[in-house]
């Protein structure tokens, strides 16, 4: 019997996403375990958001048609977000279609929570568009992650499976595994004064703001620049939305991903975005600037109600409050508490369970 015969009963996979023009950590995670079990994998990926005009919309639709063919191809089809052939078309019984979405948590709303708000989407829209339908399974790392995604993707609880993403591993290995020294030198190839510098390395990663950049300002004001190193990490969807504020402890990082500026940094600092619970996995101290959590939970909405949360007390819409606190010491224990409620998977077998699962779903 060939290779490719045996592949074919090994089961055959697409992997398709609209999150990016390349491969995700997840995507080539999950794709190197699966072709390492002799499966047949195709990946399609191609970045495309609402904001994109005609032109890009006529030409994704040609991608569309791609899609279609490798939805009708497979076993097994994963999505890490809202993919409009696996919602418009059907797909037969033999084909199983698993969401593993690109974020480990919810801490914003979107999908079906939005509907309606500002930056969502109209009902009318959502319902021609049969949003996030034709999903048999979706992964979530925790109950209370579980129930955000069942609301947002307008699903059955009993259709999510408690699994995480790849990145959980990754994560886990450069910041308390062999993979940190690795990641930390290439953080030192470009900061090498940071290699010996007794300042505190600070990682500020804000969410992306529609139309406007995050206050970078006050932050690094509040931070004595004799004391601490701010490493900003802007998201990837930020265009020249103004002029980023210059300092001499402030660098702009575009390169270095975010979970490799982790290994590096002593303190890390967020906001709405999905960071907040997968920086817990580094066991590093974790502090939220929400300067504008008034306008941001009615324009996009927030399932975590920060102040109820572990880690209230390191939640601030001040600069220099967070900057006051950050001399004090750190209640860990409250950070792990935050942790387990929101990542209830065993770091470092998440790919390996996630392969498993996709594997028992072939007939």
């Amino acid at each position: 019997m060939d290779n490719n015969t045996e592949n074919r009963k090994k089961g055959k996979v697409a992997i398709l996403s609209r999150e990016s023009d390349t491969k995700s950590l997840d995507i080539r995670m999950l794709e190197e375990e699966l072709l390492k079990r002799g499966m047949q994998v195709r990946t399609l990926t191609k970045l495309f958001t609402k904001d994109k005009g005609k032109e890009d919309t006529f030409g994704y639709a040609g991608h569309m048609i791609s899609q279609a063919a490798a939805i009708a191809w497979a076993d097994v089809v994963v999505v890490d977000t809202y993919i409009i052939p696996v919602s418009m078309l059907p797909h037969t019984s033999r084909t199983k279609v698993i969401q593993m979405w690109h974020a480990v948590s919810a801490v914003k709303k979107f999908g079906w929570q939005t509907v309606g708000n500002e930056d969502g989407s109209t009902e009318k829209t959502a319902r021609l568009m049969r949003m996030h339908k034709g999903y048999d399974y979706v992964i979530a790392p925790s109950d209370a992650t579980a129930e955000h995604f069942a609301e947002a993707f307008g699903t059955d609880r009993s259709k999510i499976v408690k699994l995480g993403l790849p990145r959980i591993d990754y994560i886990n290995e450069v910041t308390n595994g062999d993979g940190r020294y690795k990641a930390m030198g290439a953080v030192y190839a470009l900061y090498p004064h940071l290699a010996s510098s007794d300042k505190t390395v600070v990682l500020y990663a804000p969410t992306f703001r529609r139309g406007s950049l995050p206050d970078v300002k006050s932050l690094a004001e509040a931070l004595d620049p004799d004391k601490y190193e701010l490493i900003v990490r802007l998201h990837p969807l930020y265009k020249a939305e103004g002029e980023l504020p210059q300092a001499e402890h402030v660098r702009y990082e575009e390169n270095i991903p975010t979970y490799d500026l982790l290994a590096c940094a002593d303190v890390v600092i967020s906001d709405y975005s999905s960071l907040v619970v997968e920086a817990t996995i580094a066991d590093k101290p974790l502090y939220l600037y929400t300067y504008d959590i008034d306008s941001y939970s009615k324009t996009t909405g927030l399932n975590m109600d920060f102040s109820t949360e572990a880690i209230s007390d390191y939640v601030f819409t001040d600069a220099a409050e967070l900057a006051a606190a950050m001399e004090k010491p750190y209640d860990l224990e409250a950070l792990k508490a935050f942790r387990n409620k929101y990542i209830e998977v065993e770091p470092g077998h998440c790919t390996e369970q996630f392969a498993d699962f996709i594997q028992a779903q072939i007939r």
